[in-house]
């Protein structure tokens, strides 16, 4: 074939009508990228986006620790005596300002004990110790015009905070003599006194007596922090004499000028039966005083608890109720234990409902349990026990309500071998459904200690060992807060007349259980009328078990979601289920929000999914009706050898029609 018969070839091709050849470098680019090998670097059209959903490797959170360190206090610089019926708030003015209380002997053995006074501000890692002022021997200006100046004792520590950051820190001031009854001093009876520290407990700003009642004793402190018409109400219930010619019980007043003055208290319950008083106030302003029923007449004990609610502002009591009847109450001592030990209920409150927690001995061996109300205090529920093993004694309860999740805290002997109570831990739980349930206990102390080995050395009953009547816990909504006495390090100070004295007051702060929730793949594109698919994944944290509740929306609406609404049950760990994206043939094109959110009681968390919908149609250069079918024809074709094949018809078929236009008007040397 010579190079005429060649040109001739060459101007046939480009003879073949421009829409057809654009077709045939078309099909021979397709038939180019089937073959294995080759990649072409552009394309004039591409096939659309696959419609499979795909999953990516995703790190599930790691769960942290939910217990941190257990933390000395006061530390262990001499003199180094026992602190004891520890307390604790929380500045809900800056929640990593944190002050605990408790009775400090450091001031033995010449004086008694006192209120200590420890200071936090990066969430109860570190802490600074002092003592309230107006001790013996405080030469300060702020101790020597103390009305607390010329007592040598203070006792039953209670501490609170308001929401402007104003402490309060309520105790009973009493003389001891040589001898060692109370009395004989410049006050001449127990007293119950309030202190108040400002911008957030770094001022001390005075200490207030409340004379008149006689012989107070086991005080507590509430304040209003609602926002309503009463806030800042200070709330004070302590057991006391009202005059000299009526019975010991519990007594109420309130301070509405900062603790300045407080108003002529009443009993409460009016009947007179209270003793041993722990009080909370609603979110609606309710103040509710728990307490236990004695016969005011004999003393003797009545075995049931009660509540009394009491108006907002104070100004009198609404009902009292039975709420635990008939109580079983801790005797002294507990089997095994040579330490004093007798129930004081604590109370807690929030939106949802009442709160009381305390010991029993319904069980054979002493337990916590829970009872709630969810009506204002009329009704209460019967007893929950708290602690999940039956073994061993579980005592001293205290409790915190924060972000509607209910915390416990509690003494626990079930790590101990044996009769003889000789190895006590701290134990705590939680509710993230007001109440209802409790999630499985954490042990909060590292080590175990022996409760049995210190002894009060202080007047009344000092060769009584003692471990305080209470402990304290504050919390936030992600955080607990747990303040307990603990003899770990007891004999590292040792006393001539005691042995060993070193009692200290220990806290760790506790990661609250949550959960965290996730989405995979973060985005995807789906075509209309067809489907997409995301994994979402539920991780526990901190010791997390429940149901958790997700539900699904888009933004803008318009994408259908299956399930709308799933629950997970989670029992640690993680889990997992398929949302599925299916829009129609009239979903609008455009990009879609999915919020997915979890929720489990007071605890919601939320992911996010984009899902982009487009339409089936094919991008790309825009062709003639004819054309663009033949060409969707050929992209329906999905091997290599069908796309070749269809090359091998069009293009003779463009050379014959040009070969039989040319034959019209010439004869070629090619047609040889």
């Amino acid at each position: 074939m010579d190079s005429t018969l060649c040109a001739e070839k060459g101007k046939a091709v480009r003879a073949i009508p421009a829409i057809e050849r654009v077709l045939i470098i078309l099909v021979l680019s397709l038939a180019a990228n089937t073959l294995p090998g080759f990649q072409a670097e552009s394309r004039v059209l591409e096939k659309p986006p696959s419609t499979t959903a795909y999953s990516m490797s995703v790190r599930a959170p790691s769960a942290t620790v939910p217990t941190g360190p257990n933390i000395d206090i006061a530390g262990e610089a001499l003199p180094d005596r026992q602190q004891v019926e520890t307390t604790v708030a929380i500045d809900p003015h800056n929640t990593n300002i944190i002050v605990a209380g408790a009775q400090d002997l450091r001031l033995k053995p010449q004086e008694h004990r006192w209120h200590g006074y420890y200071r936090s501000t990066d969430g109860g890692q570190t802490w600074t110790s002092s003592l309230l002022p107006g001790f013996p021997g405080d030469t300060s200006p702020a101790g020597l015009s103390s009305p607390l100046h010329g007592s040598n004792a203070t006792s039953d520590p209670v501490l609170t905070f308001d929401r402007l950051g104003n402490l309060y820190y309520a105790g009973l001031v009493f003389n001891v003599t040589a001898n060692g009854p109370l009395g004989n001093g410049p006050i001449g009876n127990t007293v119950a006194f309030l202190a108040k520290y400002t911008n957030d407990g770094v001022a001390y700003s005075g200490v207030t007596l409340i004379k008149g009642p006689l012989f107070a004793d086991k005080e507590w402190i509430a304040i209003d922090n609602t926002g309503g018409p009463y806030e800042g109400t200070v709330y004070l219930a302590f057991d006391a004499n009202l005059t000299a010619t009526s019975y010991f019980g519990t007594i109420f007043t309130r301070s509405t000028d900062g603790g300045r003055t407080f108003s002529p208290p009443f009993y409460a319950p009016a009947d007179m039966t209270g003793e041993l008083p722990g009080m909370t106030v609603d979110p609606s302003g309710n103040i509710y005083v728990s307490s236990l029923a004695y016969n005011p007449f004999t003393g003797s004990a009545l075995n049931y608890t009660q509540v009394t609610k009491i108006a907002p502002g104070g100004a009198g009591i609404s009902q009292n109720v039975r709420a635990v009847n008939p109580a079983q109450w801790l005797p002294s001592f507990l089997p095994g234990g040579q330490f004093r030990t007798f129930t004081i209920p604590q109370i807690a409150s929030d939106s949802k409902g009442v709160y009381l927690v305390f010991d029993d001995i319904r069980q054979g061996n002493a337990s916590v349990f829970l009872s709630r109300s969810t009506d204002g205090g009329s009704t209460w529920t019967g007893p929950l026990r708290i602690n999940d093993v039956s073994n061993g004694q579980h005592f001293f309860p205290t409790i915190s309500s924060s972000g509607g999740i209910i915390s416990v805290a509690w003494y626990d002997s079930r790590q101990n071998v044996g009769t003889t109570m000789n190895s006590l831990d701290v134990y705590f739980s939680e509710s993230l459904d007001g109440g209802v349930n409790f999630l499985p206990n954490i042990r909060v102390t590292t080590d175990s200690f022996n409760p049995n080995t210190v002894y009060r050395t202080d007047s009344p009953n000092p060769a009584q060992r003692f471990m305080g009547d209470y402990i304290g816990m504050a919390a936030t909504p992600t955080t607990a807060h747990p303040v307990w006495a603990d003899n770990l390090n007891a004999c590292d100070t040792i006393d001539p007349a005691w042995s060993c004295v070193d009692q200290d007051a220990f806290t760790s702060t506790i990661s609250l259980a949550d959960f965290t929730i996730a989405g995979s793949p973060p985005t995807q594109t789906i075509q209309q009328g067809t489907t997409g698919t995301a994994t979402v994944s539920v991780t526990s944290l901190n010791n997390y078990q429940g149901t958790v509740t997700i539900s699904s929306i888009s933004n803008p609406n318009g994408l259908p979601i299956t399930p709308a609404t799933h629950s997970l049950g989670m029992t640690g760990g993680t889990s997992s289920f398929n949302l599925t994206f299916s829009p129609t043939t009239t979903t609008a094109t455009q990009a879609y929000t999915v919020n997915v959110t979890g929720t489990s009681g007071p605890r919601a968390h939320y992911a996010l999914v984009t899902v982009t919908v487009t339409s089936p149609s094919v991008g790309g250069t825009i062709l003639p009706l004819r054309s663009a079918s033949l060409l969707l024809f050929v992209l329906g074709f999905t091997s290599s050898i069908a796309a070749i094949a269809l090359v091998g018809l069009v293009l003779p078929l463009a050379i014959h029609k040009y070969r039989k236009k040319k034959s019209q008007t010439f004869s070629s040397p090619c047609e040889s």
